[in-house]
């Protein structure tokens, strides 16, 4: 049942009438939200075995077209559907901080987000979303330090364990995912990311094997397949431009196609774009 709903959920994150599955609009209408679409998942199901869309370097929402990832903030992402959500972090060396980093900028205390997300899945029992932190600057140690500790305080609302949950066991969490040894992630666990942009069909040649890597394990396994990239004065909104369209067409195959798979596991994307009003999760 996660893949056909959430294959169709994805489907429609990037479809317009257009058939594009790019846009850099900000803004996002109330008639493509999509705030309880995992409702419909059963509570015995693993986590691993749901289709779940999310977004490369979620709050790289400035720097230029060099260097800008998304165009919605976090509470549209949310609202949008998107469930997986990419961190880099940052310790300030003078204060005892931890910043997000947008690009080489920083301009998202960390606990904000943590608030950010808490409060959506507060307000949303039925959902979880996956965060994965990458730690990054001079102070990499203190900032490893100061997230354990914000899990300890926050421990019944994220889920650490090497063990991929159950959504019984996942809704109104945050799932961890980081690069130091916490989080369900690291475990049992493939990331798939080809970050240099040649060509589309090489590039689409490498998503359509990594997702087909992940059928063959996200019945067990939380698979990650990101399907950004940069190239030589490419930034990531160019790539997305063919990238996006592209990859919407081979989630139309795979929907339609005769032989479905059950799961794709996560699949993470730049500048993904907001669904049609005339479509449904159906």
């Amino acid at each position: 049942m996660g893949f056909p709903l959430c294959l169709c959920l994805l489907s429609l994150i990037f479809t317009t009438a257009f058939g594009s599955g790019f846009s850099d609009d900000t803004a996002l209408h109330a008639n493509s939200y999509k705030e309880k679409w995992m409702a419909s998942i059963p509570d015995d199901q693993l986590l691993s075995a749901v289709t779940i869309p999310g977004t490369h370097e979620s709050l790289t929402l400035y720097g230029g077209p060099l260097i800008q990832c998304q165009a919605w903030t976090l509470e549209n992402q949310l609202k949008a559907g998107l469930r997986y959500f990419d961190l880099h972090i940052e310790a300030s060396i003078f204060h005892n901080t931890l910043d997000v980093m947008d690009g080489y900028i920083k301009h998202t205390m960390f606990h904000d987000v943590l608030n950010i997300l808490w409060e959506f899945l507060g307000k949303h029992d039925s959902e979880t979303v996956l965060l994965r932190v990458t730690l990054q600057g001079m102070s990499i140690w203190n900032a490893r330090e100061s997230i354990k500790d914000l899990i300890k305080k926050s421990k019944d609302n994220v889920w650490t364990k090497t063990l991929v949950p159950h959504m019984r066991d996942a809704r109104r969490k945050i799932v961890q995912s980081t690069n130091f040894n916490v989080g369900t992630l690291n475990h049992n666990t493939f990331g798939t990311y080809d970050g240099w942009f040649k060509n589309i069909e090489n590039k689409m040649k490498t998503i359509t094997k990594h997702l087909k890597e992940a059928q063959n394990n996200c019945a067990h396994t939380i698979s990650l397949t990101d399907t950004s990239a940069t190239g030589f004065f490419i930034g990531p909104k160019t790539v997305a431009r063919v990238v996006n369209d592209q990859l919407n067409k081979l989630l139309g195959k795979l929907k339609t196609g005769s032989d479905k798979p059950n799961c794709l596991g996560v699949i993470s994307m730049t500048f993904p774009v907001q669904t049609s009003s005339r479509t449904s999760l159906r």
